[in-house]
């Protein structure tokens, strides 16, 4: 009976491999469609603010300004619109409080009848913008005119900071001077905290400016325009009108999501980076790494502002023409454009689901029972079919998070290994083979422009990867370490007295899980030699390995392949430290922003300096076996 179960379940195996075999033939076109997206992607702009341009225009000649920017790889200017703060600050009105106004009424000996009790009161000193008709179309009646000392003043009642900051349109004529130095203009959307009703003729402007030099938008502030109930309405609009949306990387105003869906994921990814924050050469290797590895096209460079002119400007030109000397040769500067759109087909949408379930399937059953196998695979086919037919994209999400969970357990551990170096590199060739395919889900599963630009949420379930497996593998070879069944050694250990000796461990244990936690991902924290050396392998190699991969996860892993049928207890615990390499390399695809290039190739990096160190660790461990152990 024994002997016929085995044989069906080998056969239904075969069958369950044959079935994720078909599955990988049609995913494939769709990992393809992105990859070739990706590649095809290789211009990037740099942008710098006019506000913080403008300082160095009313010091130096304006032409040479431009002229040196250029040079330097200026593409594009952002530009934001004007509001009396901004007006004042460039020189072209005078703003007074309304105590200020009325002491300045004293000393002009002036009489004014019905002085509102808080305002602010503007003094046009040019007409390079239309402030009077700007005025007037904004605030309404709130706005009155007036005479003293032979000069007209406008008096606008109300919060004064609150009327300082509310937008009064973009200044076309400066808008034109930038088009005419050969740049491109981006419009910084306003913060919809300081808009009033009035304020949709700046959006309605908007619209109107659209060209084929202005043709990209930047929100500004902590609320897109139109948050919380008309983001969509204006979405449509500049899609209509043809705009491109700029998404800052690290940061997203609330509203961002809604209008990037809004506006067809038509998104170009953004790194501000802010120069007086770095050392030159580190915002150098900042900028080419964002462009490289996490498909930004559009750099922001806001300039060096602590010194004098001269030397602000030449700091900050001597940084963006390294920027651009320093950039790998396959990307250009110019235009950036959205990533061009992908959909996955029906035909992959049913190749993942079966396939995903099937891959499920076969992992569970590898780990566990046959009953907690046909659960999972039901719960992978529930969630597949929830996400592609009724489109519940947490179901995919949540199917995703399944097969990235399972995946790394699945490889790393090993339902039985050959002795000898042939069947070390047999079950690590295994283990290589069973993360393809469940990246190759993972990947396929979360698809589609808005995960290439990072729109929305992305993958939310990052650090689980990177700790439910490591659990998971410590639960599965405790029985080995421990060499006696796992529900006996808990209970016992349930009646065993606490000493401070297993608090001080268990703190120990717990500070050391935290610090893994917590030094991974974007976040994480590294040592100076650890920086340093990371700088010199990107050099070396054009994108890294993670040093959790090649140094520690896979020598480990390897050793743990030689070693476990001799020595089973130092055999499971390596398998526990090598799981970090599986889920480790898991993770990296599951940044579905970073290219899938850029992926591989890191990936294959730690496979192979992996296998290396791994061999090398193979021999030490001979030799002390040898010469000092026996």
């Amino acid at each position: 009976m024994v002997e016929s179960n085995e044989e069906g379940m080998k056969h239904v195996k075969k069958w369950l491999l044959i079935i994720i075999a078909l599955s990988l033939l049609l995913i494939a076109p769709a990992i393809s469609k992105r990859h070739q997206a990706e590649w095809d992607n290789r211009t990037y702009e740099m942008m710098m603010p006019y506000d913080e341009i403008e300082a160095w225009l009313q010091e130096e000649k304006e032409e040479d300004v431009w002229k040196k920017l250029k040079e330097a790889g200026l593409t594009t200017v952002s530009i934001e619109a004007e509001t009396l703060d901004s007006l004042e600050q460039s020189g072209h009105v005078l703003l007074l409080k309304m105590d200020e106004w009325k002491h300045t009424l004293v000393l002009l000996n002036e009489t004014v009848a019905h002085l509102p009790s808080r305002g602010l009161v503007v003094y046009p000193l040019d007409e390079t913008f239309p402030l009077v008709s700007s005025l007037k179309a904004t605030f309404g009646d709130d706005v009155q005119a007036m005479q003293a000392n032979g000069k007209t003043y406008y008096i606008i009642e109300g919060n004064a900071k609150k009327i300082e900051r509310v937008p009064l349109g973009y200044d076309e004529m400066k808008i034109a001077r930038l088009i005419e130095q050969g740049l491109m203009v981006v419009l910084r959307i306003p913060d919809a905290r300081d808009m009033n009703e009035a304020s949709v003729r700046v959006l309605q402007q908007i619209e109107a400016l659209k060209n084929e030099h202005t043709f990209k938008l930047l929100p500004t502030g902590e609320e897109v325009a139109g948050y919380p109930t008309d983001v969509t309405k204006w979405g449509e609009r500049w899609k209509e009108a043809g705009y491109v949306l700029l998404s800052t990387e690290f940061y997203e105003a609330k509203g961002l999501t809604t209008l990037a869906k809004a506006m067809d994921v038509h998104v170009v990814r953004l790194h501000s980076l802010n120069l007086e924050q770095r050392k030159p050469n580190e915002a150098v290797d900042v900028a080419i790494r964002a462009i490289k590895e996490r498909n930004i096209r559009a750099l922001f460079i806001r300039p060096y502002a602590s010194a004098d002119t001269e030397q602000n400007m030449e700091k900050t030109i001597t940084v963006m023409k390294q920027i651009v000397q320093h950039m790998p040769s396959h990307y250009t500067l110019g235009k950036s454009e959205p990533f061009a759109p992908i959909e996955r087909s029906s035909i992959a949408t049913i190749g993942f689901v079966i396939g995903a379930t099937a891959f499920v399937f076969l992992a569970v059953r590898s780990l566990v029972s046959l009953m907690m196998a046909s659960l999972a695979a039901g719960g992978a086919l529930i969630l597949g079919m929830a996400g592609t037919v009724l489109a519940i994209d947490l179901a995919l999400k949540a199917l995703a998070l399944l097969v990235a969970i399972i995946t790394p357990i699945y490889a790393a551990k090993p339902s039985s290994v050959q002795e000898g170096w042939r069947g070390t590199f047999m079950a690590y060739g295994r283990a290589i083979a069973i993360s393809f395919v469940g990246i190759s889900w993972i990947v396929t599963m979360l698809y589609g422009n808005e995960y290439m630009a990072y729109v929305g949420e992305g993958f939310r379930g990052v650090k689980l990867v990177y700790v439910v497996p490591l659990v998971a593998m410590v639960v599965l070879v405790l029985p080995s370490i421990i060499q006696e069944p796992l529900l006996p050694f808990i209970k016992r250990l349930w009646k065993h007295p606490i000493t401070i000796g297993h608090v001080v461990i268990s703190f120990v244990v717990l500070a050391l899980l935290a610090y893994y936690v917590l030094r991974s991902g974007n976040t994480g924290t590294a040592s100076a030699l650890e920086l340093a050396a990371r700088q010199k392998l990107e050099e070396w190699l054009y994108v890294r390995p993670r040093t959790k991969e090649f140094l520690l996860g896979f020598p480990a892993y390897l050793l743990a392949l030689f070693v476990i049928n001799k020595q089973k207890q130092l055999g499971a615990i390596l398998l526990v430290v090598g799981t970090i390499g599986w889920l480790s390399i898991i993770n990296t695809f599951t940044h579905l922003h970073i290219p899938l290039f850029i992926s591989f190739v890191r990936t294959m990096y730690s496979l192979g300096l992996g296998l290396f160190i791994g061999i090398a660790l193979i021999y030490v461990y001979k030799w002390v076996w040898k010469k000092v152990i026996r």
